[in-house]
């Protein structure tokens, strides 16, 4: 049985749903001249390879046989589009560059193209992934296309235009299939829908549409997955199978972020946690809505929020720790705890941080002496015991500061280092915001009811010094890039 995706895969350039790339191809079959090398360009799953495909047919169809100028759509009927629909056409050769990429197999290649086709006009080569092509793979190739065969046409496809030599790009005819919006997708899953008379609520179809990533064959896929109920489709089944967080829970936990509310921030991300919503996707979602209200501002003509930026940034700096996270909504959770912090403090709700004069002595000299009481103080209590108590701490530690709290989650006492008590700290912005004076001091009073005065020392463990290896402004910038554009 045909997966959906092949079952309604585009079978006429009028159903491409890539606009931009049906576009391209229309205007090369209205002149009636299809060139000799073309390479497409686009994600994964965007339909090169169906569009590939129907244009081998057009060019093998007998209704278009001895046209000079405005070529038809495949007819469906001819032996040539019904031997190269089922893929069992001699003259049609789809090669998948990934396992055929040396120079051995380009060579192989040249020397088959030379005979004649067997019974059409043309042979077509479709060749997924020419990126991958070795650089002697390209060299052969780019002889092939200076001087093809006039019998031959090859269509070149690939998600990575960038790892394409020039030599090639500038000899091919580039029909750039884009990134599909979620209208694209929607037109296309409804025929699949059409197709299996399946029942689907509106707004689930649009949600699995705008959750994809503009990904054609990835829709098809996920809705074959729902229409196995055999039921109403819904949007809480769509949420349930992409572990989606709703725009209502987006849009609630921004709101709670701008009102400074941080417990309930922390309240609604155990709630979707619970309910087994992807950190991913619920990134996405908050990138994307804050994306919207930053070019509203812009439109609007008003300056873009500090506050709103910094939050963008610490969303995509909180995805290259979620990597590495053993709890990964965490550092979610730590970047929007901090945004609503800051907010509920700018508006009054929490006590505000005293402020630190780093540079005054007087102040570094009496920490100094405090510290060194404590550490001599905290001597006979065994790391076994701090271990032991960690979950009392942070039960104790909750409802004064539900972000301090948050932060002692994802740390690991390691023991004694002279006067202090060694506490490993896996992300140097978790172990910027304990430093800070308020959060420390709060620590080490919860510490010194449980066990006596203990003096605090916050180190960076083994991942997190590899990690600062990374460049963080390239990498905010480039995540930036994506989300934005260019």
């Amino acid at each position: 049985m045909s997966s959906f995706y092949q079952k309604y895969r585009p079978e006429f350039i009028r159903e491409l749903d890539s606009t931009p790339a049906r576009q391209a191809l229309e205007r090369a079959v209205t002149s009636g001249s299809i060139p000799h090398a073309n390479l497409f360009v686009g994600p994964k799953g965007i339909g090169k390879t169906s569009a590939a495909r129907i244009l081998a047919r057009l060019v093998n169809c007998q209704e278009n046989q001895d046209k000079k100028e405005k070529l038809a759509e495949p007819c469906g009927q001819c032996s040539a589009c019904v031997s190269i629909k089922k893929g069992s056409s001699v003259d049609v050769l789809e090669i998948d560059a990934a396992s055929h990429r040396g120079i051995d197999d380009i060579r192989e290649l040249r020397n088959k193209i030379k005979l004649a086709p067997v019974s059409m006009p043309y042979k077509v080569y479709i060749i997924d992934e020419v990126h991958m092509l070795t650089n002697e793979a390209f060299n052969a190739l780019l002889k092939t296309l200076e001087e093809p065969p006039a019998h031959a046409i090859f269509i070149l496809c690939t998600t990575e235009v960038h790892k394409v030599p020039e030599t090639i790009i500038s000899r091919c005819f580039k029909v750039s299939f884009g990134k599909a919006t979620a209208e694209m997708v929607k037109n296309t899953l409804q025929r699949a829908v059409d197709g299996e008379k399946l029942k689907i609520d509106q707004e689930a179809l649009d949600l699995l549409a705008s959750s994809v990533d503009g990904s054609f064959r990835e829709g098809h896929k996920i809705l074959e997955q729902l229409a196995q109920a055999k039921e109403t489709i819904t949007v809480d089944e769509v949420k349930k199978l992409l572990a989606l967080a709703g725009s209502d829970d987006v849009g609630e936990l921004l709101m709670l972020v701008e009102n400074g509310e941080v417990e309930k921030v922390s309240g609604k991300l155990r709630q979707l946690e619970q309910g087994g919503v992807d950190g991913m996707n619920l990134v996405n979602g908050l990138l994307g809505a804050l994306r919207e209200e930053i070019l509203r501002e812009v439109e609007s003509g008003r300056p873009i929020k500090v506050k709103r930026k910094r939050l963008v940034e610490s969303l995509i700096q909180a995805v290259g720790l979620m990597k590495i996270s053993p709890l990964p909504l965490l550092p979610v959770e730590i970047a929007l705890m901090e945004a609503a912090l800051t907010e509920g403090e700018e508006k009054g709700r929490i006590t505000p941080r005293p402020p630190l004069n780093p540079s005054t002595s007087l102040g570094t000299s009496l920490r100094g002496e405090e510290d060194s009481k404590r550490g001599q103080e905290a001597i006979g209590v065994s790391l076994a015991e701090i271990e032991k108590g960690w979950d009392e701490l942070l039960a104790r530690l909750k409802p004064k500061n539900h972000s301090i709290a948050g932060l002692l989650r994802s740390v690991k006492p390691k023991g004694f280092e002279g006067k202090y008590m060694v506490i490993e700290v896996f992300y140097k912005f978790h172990k910027e915001q304990l430093e800070q004076e308020m959060r420390r001091k709060m620590v080490e009073e919860e510490m010194e009811k449980l066990w006596g005065p203990i003096a605090i020392k916050y180190v960076l463990g083994e991942k997190a010094a590899k990690a600062l290896d990374i460049d963080k402004d390239d990498e905010v910038a480039a995540a930036a890039e994506e989300i934005f554009g260019k």
